[in-house]
């Protein structure tokens, strides 16, 4: 395939464990059918893999492995008449059932599954499709689950040493007329925009990504059309390594610099502005000890302290300074820009680890210590080794994770933000306000910002996202809210006669950027 790594996943004969044993015939006896090696079958109960937080399977609508296509669908209300483009979604969502010995793995290790709603001439078009990249397809051949514990390869299945662990379950991002699966521990996944098929298993920008990695959570400049990206653990597993990089319109890499963190942790999402790059390492650390007892990759260690990185943007790396604070967590930027030496980076945040099913080292898991806000960071890079960096919580009432902009103000200044928690909140950083879409019996998926047009002011046109309707076996509808009165509800709600895929993020590409012969 077009960037591929060849690594020859479709030559490759891998054996799998569910075929039934053939009637061997000896003496002109024919010998008892073996019974079969696996089956498919996820966990009925919670608290195995195959769910959200532990398991339900099938039976309770926590896997879908349903591939499905929907042609107009019902809409109830009035979509508006501009509105054109898409909304793609993405979510872990198990191909096979792990083998008993991983079962506990954690729900993050589904494979990816795309989802997108074609929204045009007030009709709206529904396709999924999985993201076959290497991962995929052998399993898809062995018929079984090959890959063990999250992040763990030391649990993998023999067959699959040297393949892509990847599972492009994360987010989604259009570039260079190609649409991206990604997970931040391998290359992006590269798929067709319109019709969701997988173009490259194993998306490296021509060779120029030298990183084993990718983020989940690129930016796009909104001046130059730049895509600034990372990998962490980018010289393979375990590694301190730092690949930061842009590339232009055309996907071709013109910047590119090596850092190490202070220890190897996640680093689920970054700040970028017109001038600097920010990087939050936090106490969520990879643990020898407990991947070596079949755990997975991460574990949070309260003893750890946090460091927030800054580095000049384009320049070699060699600058950059790690300014330790105390031990808390973040995943996701809202905004960051930069006023002359000052960077200002917006990030969802809490005191603790915030992710149940990643093990503490040193203190049971903290429900109130995982609960999350905004927080503001602050640095002051016109001096050589700050005296720690600024930490300030704003919106101290809305709590909640998934924080989000208006996509259009990556790296500049900004007014709007969304934070997902009790509904979906927009928060006015100008006057200090907030607004809260909440829709009682359902669960929101996180919102994504539509602009009502091109050139709309910043915050200017809607919410979209996914509800799913608890009393009726979690059934899905679609939802748009208009950004200037989210209160009053949706203008237009999109009804699905079924549970879609579940989603972790989503994205909105608008249909004048398509490609031509959408």
């Amino acid at each position: 395939m077009g960037d591929s790594n060849g690594s020859g996943m479709d030559r490759r004969a891998l054996l799998g464990g569910a075929a039934l044993g053939a009637g061997l015939i000896a003496g002109g006896v024919a010998a008892a059918p073996q019974a079969a090696e696996a089956q498919v079958l996820f966990p009925k109960a919670g608290g195995g893999f195959g769910g959200p937080f532990g398991g339900g399977g099938s039976v309770a609508g926590a896997v879908c492995r349903s591939e499905n296509d929907l042609y107009d669908c019902e809409v109830e209300g009035k979509l508006p008449a501009d509105l054109d483009g898409v909304f793609y979604r993405v979510g872990p969502d198990p191909q096979y059932p792990k083998p008993p010995q991983w079962t506990m793995d954690i729900p993050f290790d589904g494979e990816g599954h795309i989802s997108m709603f074609r929204i045009k001439d007030g009709h709206v078009d529904f396709r999924s499709r999985y993201a076959r990249n290497q991962r995929w397809k052998a399993q898809h051949a062995a018929r079984r689950s090959l890959f063990g514990m999250y992040r763990n390869p030391a649990t993998d299945d023999p067959s699959v040493k040297g393949l892509s662990r990847g599972t492009a379950n994360t987010q989604i991002v259009y570039h260079h007329n190609r649409l991206f699966a990604m997970k931040e521990d391998s290359p992006p996944v590269a798929m067709d925009p319109l019709t969701l098929e997988t173009t490259d298993d194993y998306y490296t920008f021509g060779g120029g990504m030298k990183s084993l990695t990718f983020t989940a959570h690129p930016k796009i400049d909104p001046h130059t059309g730049e895509m600034i990206a990372f990998g962490y653990e980018a010289k393979g597993f375990y590694t301190p390594d730092i690949e930061v990089f842009s590339c232009d319109k055309t996907g071709k890499v013109n910047w590119s610099a090596w850092v190490k963190s202070p220890y190897t942790c996640m680093i689920h999402d970054f700040g970028v502005t017109q001038k600097h790059i920010a990087f939050l390492a936090t106490p969520l650390a990879a643990n020898q000890e407990l991947l070596a007892k079949g755990g997975p990759h991460w574990a949070w260690d309260s003893s750890l302290p946090s460091y927030l990185g800054v580095m000049r943007r384009g320049g070699d790396g060699s600058d950059i300074q790690w300014i330790k604070g105390p031990g808390w967590m973040a995943t996701h930027t809202m905004g960051a820009w930069s006023e002359g030496d000052k960077l200002y980076f917006d990030v969802d945040g809490a005191p603790g680890n915030q992710f149940p099913f990643f093990p503490s080292v040193h203190e049971p898991f903290d429900p109130k210590a995982s609960v999350g806000r905004v927080v503001r960071l602050t640095a002051d890079m016109s001096t050589k080794n700050p005296d720690g960096y600024g930490r300030e919580t704003l919106f101290p009432q809305i709590t909640g994770a998934l924080s989000r902009q208006d996509d259009r103000y990556h790296t500049v200044p900004y007014r709007w933000g969304i934070l997902n928690g009790g509904g979906w909140n927009l928060l006015d950083h100008q006057t200090g306000k907030a607004q809260t879409f909440t829709l009682p019996g359902a669960m929101l998926a996180e919102a994504t910002f539509v602009p009502r047009h091109r050139n709309a002011p910043e915050g200017d046109g809607y919410l979209i996202g996914v509800a799913s309707h608890m009393k009726e076996n979690g059934r899905s509808d679609l939802l748009i809210v208009d950004t200037q009165d989210i209160a009053a509800g949706p203008i237009a709600t999109v009804h699905m006669p079924y549970r879609v895929v579940g989603q972790i993020h989503g994205l909105w590409v608008p249909g004048d950027q398509l490609p031509k012969h959408a």
